[in-house]
């Protein structure tokens, strides 16, 4: 047990630095590439970010761990926006423009309303998780196009005042950050499902509360990082981007692997829970145009009343 903290201690350690790189190398390439940094969030960046995701998910989908598999693909959705956006808000203001926000974030809701309905009568089977494999596909696909559509179009001076050298350099600074956040978060969930298990948490928890949290550091250090560097547009990007490859990627590469079980558990407070954390932070930036202090300290206790129920409920045997 001493030595699951150590490697819980030296994970951290690691992420912070891989984020570090990450943060800057994104800015870098994002400038040199002249691509908006929320669009280089919501591909590039949450598609690395997810990687600790995506290993987690299928290992427990082969495994057959059902808890695990979807409770960390769904948990770390529900993180995503309670803990790191809240966090984020919280440092500085998010704004973002409204016109790829509401495109991302209508790829978001269909993930989450399609992983609900998909699930209601306790199995996703493998059929409809190779569908939400298929959109995920599609989702990177269309993204690819945006891109390109966006570089043949600009100014074609950008690329020459940035030297091909500085683009090489911050490319393999991206992904130094890439492989230490990936190792880092592989021994932070390793060491973290250890500890939940000695302490007894059901499957089901522990997907939701430590493997979420803990593949969710990436995003979250990555957040807080570019909160501090001013840039939270990246870090917005990067948490829309990543929701969507949770339900699409991984929901669907975990249940074509093997069907998911959904337990009840899942259900009646979960999906709820994710409900409330997709639709509130989108209403205020599509009526106010930015997220502040007060929406990010409300996230953050909503978050926080979420995870008291993962610990209070299994305790008074409701679970």
């Amino acid at each position: 047990m001493l030595l699951d903290f150590v490697l819980i201690a030296s994970s951290l350690i690691l992420i912070a630095a891989g984020s570090n790189r990450f943060v800057d190398s994104s800015i870098n390439i994002s400038r040199a590439l002249n691509i908006p940094r929320f669009v280089i969030g919501g591909t590039l960046v949450s598609l690395t970010t997810n990687t600790p995701e995506i290993v987690v998910s299928v290992t427990a989908s082969m495994l057959g761990d059902s808890g695990i598999a979807l409770g960390n693909a769904v948990g770390s959705s529900i993180s995503n926006v309670g803990l790191i956006v809240g966090t984020v808000a919280l440092i500085t203001p998010i704004s973002a423009d409204l016109k790829d926000f509401s495109r991302r974030i209508a790829w978001m809701f269909a993930g989450g309303i399609l992983v609900v309905l998909f699930s209601l009568n306790g199995t996703l089977s493998r059929p409809l998780g190779t569908v939400l494999l298929f959109l995920a596909i599609t989702y990177l696909y269309l993204d690819y196009c945006a891109i390109r559509r966006a570089q043949l179009s600009r100014d074609v001076t950008t690329l020459q005042n940035e030297s091909h050298e500085y683009l090489m350099k911050s490319i393999l600074s991206f992904l130094v950050g890439a492989i230490l956040i990936i190792v880092g978060s592989r021994f932070l969930v390793r060491s973290g499902q250890n500890l939940a298990i000695a302490f007894g948490i059901p499957s089901a928890i522990i997907g939701f509360s430590v493997v979420a949290v803990g593949t969710s550091l990436p995003e979250l250090v990555t957040g807080v990082t570019a909160a501090f560097k001013k840039v939270p547009d990246l870090a917005l990007g990067t948490i829309i981007g990543s929701n969507v490859l949770n339900l699409f990627l991984i929901v669907g590469l975990s249940a074509t692997i093997q069907p998911i079980f959904v337990e009840n558990f899942t259900l009646w407070y979960a999906f709820p829970w994710m409900g409330v954390f997709f639709i509130g932070p989108v209403l205020l930036i599509l009526r106010n145009g930015s997220l502040g202090r007060v929406a990010g300290l409300l996230l953050l206790g909503l978050y926080l009343l979420h995870l008291t129920g993962l610990v209070v409920l299994p305790g008074a045997g409701l679970i």
